[in-house]
């Protein structure tokens, strides 16, 4: 039987989860001979026990949850990193040397439709660049709403594994023996769960086993609570978001891969939170809306070819709305007459090239 056991733990080692089983033996009753005394008649196996530190455990789970989250922030990090590309060939940096450089030229010979077309063709190629660099972002947080909707499910589905598993070995340890291979079943359960979020285990005397999230039990024995992270209109998928419990209580989270990713769906670096992707979609929109309104600025101070008052050279693509890193485009007038580039900085003057200057000295501000 002892040769057993070690051929089990054999066939096992590179079974995930699985701990070390060892057959515990004692000395059978002795047989009591007349005259002669006590006969040893040998040995027996009492128990076979698993050889596992509850504490190292213990430890395993509290440090999984932070690695967990810190894993996925990186990982997403990166991705904004990747998509900023700086510095490269296609960059903001880039595009905006390009758009620069055309104006450049274009004080050079402000009167040419040579010169004015690169203007046109540098800005369209930036306005696009930023448009899509903010609907990358926007897919990236949409990705991620899908991944927290994926690790909820995940949770759940692992939270009903382990009831059952509760239940199968209550049953099995009502004679006080232990059910080794379903408890490694179940702690390993508890591995994947402590990556996702941050969880406490208890095991009472009785042999009831709980599993807590956030100070809220989300497996007590056979017991299963449920996560839910739904929007609050569902005519908007993407917006207004929450984690609650399937009573309606908010789930309170300190680490895990669930955490990294709801903080890098909501976090928009206010008041100390995290700088998740809306902190980026709001610069990237501080930018475009800047940039625009200081080149509109100075554009209208100008004149054009005909002599007259320049208009907006960066307009919203769509009607009504403010110009943000989704809508920031080049003026339709522009796009259809370059003339319209207010270059000079006095009425008829079509060689005069001061309000280029003019736009040209925002580029150090």
């Amino acid at each position: 039987r002892a040769l057993y056991v070690t051929n089990h733990n054999i066939s096992n080692m590179n079974t995930d989860g699985y701990s070390r089983q060892v057959a515990l033996q004692r000395a059978t009753n002795p047989m009591s001979l007349p005259g002669i005394g006590y006969l040893g008649t040998g040995t027996e196996i009492y128990d076979i026990v698993r050889v596992r530190d509850s504490y190292v455990d213990f430890k395993y789970w509290n440090e999984s949850a932070p690695k967990g989250e810190w894993e996925v922030k990186r990982t997403s990090l990166l991705e904004i990193e990747k998509l900023l590309g700086e510095p490269s060939d296609n960059s903001f940096r880039k595009y905006m040397d390009d758009f620069f450089s055309s104006l450049d030229e274009l004080s050079k010979n402000p009167s040419d439709y040579a010169f004015r077309q690169p203007v046109k063709e540098s800005a369209l190629s930036l306005t696009k660049h930023i448009n899509e660099t903010a609907k990358r972002l926007e897919n990236m947080r949409k990705e991620t709403i899908f991944s927290i909707d994926t690790k909820v499910k995940q949770i759940n589905d692992i939270a009903d594994q382990i009831g059952n598993l509760n239940k199968q070995i209550y049953v099995l340890e009502l004679d006080g023996k232990s059910a080794n291979d379903l408890r490694d079943k179940r702690e390993l359960l508890v591995d994947e769960l402590s990556k996702i979020v941050n969880v406490r285990v208890d095991e009472s005397k009785d042999g009831k086993y709980r599993v807590n999230v956030g100070g809220i039990t989300l497996v007590d024995h056979n017991y299963t609570n449920k996560m839910e992270y739904k929007p609050e209109n569902p005519a908007y998928p993407y917006e207004n978001r929450e984690l609650k419990w399937a009573d309606g209580n908010k789930v309170t989270l300190q680490s895990g891969e669930l955490k990294g990713l709801i903080e890098l769906v909501e976090g928009d670096g206010e008041n100390g939170s995290y700088r998740g992707i809306p902190f980026y979609q709001k610069k990237l929109d501080e930018f475009a809306s800047g940039f625009a309104g200081k080149i509109n600025e100075q554009h209208g101070k100008g004149y054009d070819l005909e002599g007259n008052k320049g208009k907006e050279f960066f307009s919203s693509s769509e009607v009504g709305k403010e110009i943000n890193a989704l809508t920031i485009s080049v003026s339709q007038a522009i796009l259809e007459d370059v003339g319209k580039i207010a270059a000079a900085g006095t009425k008829g003057g079509v060689e005069d090239n001061t309000n280029i200057l003019a736009m040209l000295a925002l580029r150090e501000n």
